[in-house]
């Protein structure tokens, strides 16, 4: 695997952070080690803006489409200061590869560029006939996703179409991740009186007051327990997110702050009882802090919460493959963070989002990858793409 370890540390060295750096430098990696191995693909986007890079695309409206998918795009470092390894010298110390993105998700682009040089794509000695769809396994790296716009996978699907089936390349060596919960996200306007911050006479009605009670009330509902019942593991989850007002002064109180407010859906739990939840707050905080300066919230957008059933195909073909090369499959699972399998989902997508490489500290300080996870979780897709192409009739 000295190939995947030299791809990767050639990646993390790449820096591709979100919203930083020029994500046309690691595109041309990529695209370049594609070229130098006789992997044929496309750029989806344009030249200096690339939005994603594509293996193996669908030919035909009615292909039935396994869709491999990982970020090349990665968090920032942060504070640098809080790095022992530098986060983008790819270090290797006690067989863990260190560096900003060397497990979300680097490692699976490694992978997964491996894969498409040494497993076959399409199915083996059967041509398109006009019996039926025609199997064949994409790999979409998505050159947008840690900005939250996932524009990567949105510029794949206009291009190509949703595909029948994907799994995303996250880490994670101990569970297949089937789901995930979904978000509702709002800007919320509180708005108070302005006046000087000086004065004898407070204002009666005071945005930060506001925002204090706000803070306060998706404390508490977070801290409610998740229903009874409820497929997830943990129940809904509410944060503020963001915080503008007016010209930074300390001799004026606010008018007006703007709250970026994150709520987290799940499947007893959705984006009407999310809305209906942050409307009767803001009607509450109103009544208890006034309400001449009424608060507002912008329309939503929203992505539901999905679960892959057990039984599905996907699900059964990766804990086949695991069996195989690790001996016993990994138990199925859900994250709380959500991904584009949310996207996917709701478009009729079966996705896993989950099951890569070990590591520690996403997104934080040294964040790294586990060397010796790269040969198994390679072996255990090669498995699930072989039995994905090799069974008719949407069985391994």
């Amino acid at each position: 695997m000295k190939d995947v370890q030299a791809l990767l540390a050639t990646l993390v060295r790449t820096p591709s952070q979100a919203g930083i750096d020029d994500l046309a430098a690691i595109v041309g990696v990529i695209s370049g080690w594609l070229d130098a191995h006789g992997v044929a693909h496309q750029i989806v986007g344009r030249a200096a803006q690339p939005a994603a890079i594509v293996i193996n695309p669908p030919q035909h409206a009615d292909d039935e489409v396994f869709v491999l998918n990982a970020c090349v795009d990665t968090a920032p470092a942060g504070d640098l200061a809080q790095w022992r390894h530098p986060p983008f010298a790819a270090e290797v110390e006690g067989g863990w590869l260190y560096g900003r993105g060397a497990a979300d998700s680097k490692a699976a682009v490694a992978l997964f560029c491996t894969l498409a040089r040494r497993t076959a794509l399409n199915p083996r000695g059967r041509g398109r006939s006009g019996a039926g769809p025609q199997r064949r396994v994409t790999v979409v790296f998505d050159c947008d996703e840690h900005s939250g716009r996932f524009g990567g996978i949105r510029a794949y699907t206009r291009a190509f179409g949703f595909p029948r089936h994907c799994a995303i390349g996250y880490p994670g060596f101990d569970e297949i991740v089937r789901g995930s919960r979904g978000f509702f996200r709002s800007v919320v306007t509180l708005r108070g009186e302005m006046g000087h911050s000086g004065s004898g006479a407070v204002p009666r009605e005071l945005a930060a007051a506001k925002l204090a009670q706000l803070v306060l009330a998706l404390d508490r509902f977070t801290a409610r327990a998740a229903p009874a019942g409820d497929a997830f593991p943990f129940g809904p989850r509410a944060s503020v997110t963001g915080l503008r007002t007016g010209p930074r002064t300390y001799s004026v109180t606010a008018a007006k702050i703007d709250c970026a407010v994150d709520l987290r859906l799940t499947p007893s739990f959705d984006a009407a009882a999310a809305a209906a939840v942050l409307a009767r707050t803001l009607a509450a905080i109103d009544r208890r802090c006034g309400s001449a300066h009424p608060s507002s919230m912008s329309p939503p957008n929203t992505w539901p919460a999905y679960m892959t059933p057990d039984d599905a195909l996907l699900p059964r073909l990766l804990q086949q493959g695991a069996a195989q090369v690790l001996g016993a499959a990994p138990p199925l699972a859900v994250s709380g963070p959500s991904n584009i399998g949310n996207y996917l989902a709701r478009h009729g997508t079966q996705v896993l989002c989950g099951f890569g490489v070990d590591f520690q500290r996403i997104h934080g300080p040294d964040e790294c990858a586990r060397l010796a996870t790269l040969a198994p979780v390679l072996r255990v897709y090669q498995a699930a793409v072989r039995g994905y192409l090799g069974g008719p009739g949407g069985e391994p």
